[in-house]
């Protein structure tokens, strides 16, 4: 079972007792690690989790809003209409399913182990809102509306392919120098899967902060 099923399931039940892969990771040592997706300075325009879901929706919501406006117009007009709904559809559809971003995170999925075994893929959660911590670091701990919005927050799969995007067969922790708890931004092409408050990103890059 992949970490992008293991991790789906486990918010389909909402029961962390059933989680699987929860083994002890390879640890990391990323003084040592040299990789091709590894860059040295953090790409800009970094957003959260949360807001490009937020992103995506809006856009999608844009479209639908447009499509009903469409759908008021004249008979005389109907082939017009339908014509401007599919495109509109179309590239709702397009920005969901393959859209360009940088997200922060943490490398973090709660009880469920972050790293699969022999595969180039983990989970990334949303970070802490800093400004409303105000560097405190048990605020969100302790803040019903952080804990609200981490709890809201989609969940981030990153996974490395391939040239022909097949996920690659190492362990992420040796082949990035990374461990669970580190704070990373992901460069990459992403999809927002609404159905399961999910974001699948196949990333290019990543800056470990």
């Amino acid at each position: 079972m992949t970490l992008f099923a293991k991790l789906t399931a486990s918010l389909s039940v909402c029961l962390a007792l059933t989680l699987v892969g929860c083994g002890d990771s390879p640890v990391s040592n990323s003084e040592s690690v040299s990789s091709p997706f590894l860059v040295s300075s953090e790409p800009p325009g970094a957003i959260t989790p949360t807001e490009f879901k937020e992103a995506i929706s809006g856009k999608q919501q844009a479209a639908a809003d447009a499509d009903a406006g469409d759908s008021d117009k004249g008979d005389s007009a109907a082939d017009e209409v339908t014509s401007g709904d599919s495109v509109a559809n179309d590239a709702a559809g397009d920005i969901a399913a393959a859209s360009e971003v940088v997200l922060a995170g943490k490398i973090d999925a709660g009880d469920l182990d972050p790293f699969e075994p022999g595969k180039a893929t983990f989970v990334l959660s949303e970070l802490p809102d800093a400004e409303h911590a105000a560097g405190d670091p048990d605020h969100a701990n302790n803040c019903p509306f952080c804990k609200r919005k981490l709890k809201n927050a989609p969940k981030v799969v990153v996974r490395f392919v391939d040239e022909s995007g097949e996920l690659i067969a190492r362990d992420a922790q040796t082949m990035l120098g990374v461990k669970k708890g580190d704070t990373v931004v992901v460069k990459g092409v992403a999809e927002y899967q609404e159905a399961i408050n999910m974001i699948q990103i196949n990333a290019e890059s990543i800056y470990r902060r």
